[in-house]
């Protein structure tokens, strides 16, 4: 077999995923710089609740900042999830459903290199994808008049990988414990949805402001990036848990029994035993 052989399988697989979020975002980027012109003055005199104005950091809408991150940068990291989750529960639990796991493992690579170089193709479509986003901010910015520096866009746009790879990272996990995919994907976009909106309510509510720890999306967005720069430690944090549930998916699914023929059905005690990385 090819060095890289699945590495480059699942760059060929997901090039349209990429392709079709990368352009998304572009167009979205595009967009949201060509209309700041027209609502820039409207939204001088505009005030956002508190409540939002905490979620986007405590940035005023009236700012390119402030503008863009609410336009932009506070919801497209759900769009990177979307892919995350899908190529996160298709590498392990997507084979196995579908039957082919079995032939990837008939080749002379090991489990831990199929997971890894994986991982690899899903680390490169996530980076390809905001650098589409960046493109259209560079093709755009300089036909605007707006007052914000490349540079800060770009360094919000590198910010959104960190929570991409690791809701990818758990989605792995997910699917190499879980019985099937669609339990797998279920799971971990439940979740996703949870942190969202416990970030959103502990932004909003000073009581519960202490939840936003419990928040991956706090780590996120916290600064905010586009004003403030990257926060490192936040990177190092959720970077660090992505590469804890990437350890574990090697250990659980070095550990299991491979179902073939698309078989899937495991009882509870199969599935702890998975979670654990202990062999049958």
């Amino acid at each position: 077999m090819h060095r890289f052989s699945v590495l480059r399988k699942s760059l060929r697989d997901q090039k349209w995923q990429i392709v079709g979020f990368g352009v998304s975002l572009a167009v979205m980027a595009a967009l949201d710089l060509s209309i700041w012109p027209a609502y820039r003055d409207q939204l001088q005199n505009f005030e956002l609740p508190p409540a939002l104005e905490g979620f986007l950091g405590g940035l005023s809408i009236a700012t390119p900042e402030g503008f863009l991150t609410a336009e932009y940068f506070s919801w497209i990291p759900i769009l990177l999830i979307v892919y995350a989750v899908i190529q996160g529960t298709g590498a392990i639990a997507g084979e196995e459903s579908g039957g082919t796991i079995d032939l990837l493992l008939a080749q002379p690579v090991s489990r831990h290199l199929m997971v890894i170089e994986k991982a690899a193709a899903v680390v490169i479509g996530s980076v390809l994808i905001v650098a589409f986003g960046l493109a259209g901010f560079a093709v755009t910015l300089p036909l605007v008049d707006i007052d914000i520096a490349f540079a800060d866009i770009a360094v919000a746009t590198a910010n959104i990988l960190p929570i991409t790879l690791l809701f990818f990272a758990i989605s792995l996990w997910l699917g190499a414990v879980a019985p099937n995919r669609a339990l797998a994907s279920a799971v971990v976009i439940g979740l996703a949805t949870a942190f969202y909106f416990v970030n959103l309510v502990a932004s909003a509510v000073s009581a519960l402001d202490s939840l936003n720890y419990a928040s991956p999306f706090y780590y996120y967005g916290d600064g905010p990036p586009l004003a403030e720069g990257i926060v490192w430690w936040h990177v190092g944090l959720l970077l660090g848990v992505a590469l804890l549930f990437f350890a574990a998916t090697l250990r659980s699914f070095g550990a299991r029994d491979v179902s073939t023929g698309g078989a899937t059905d495991v009882d509870a005690a199969t599935i702890w035993r998975r979670v654990i990385g202990a062999r049958p």
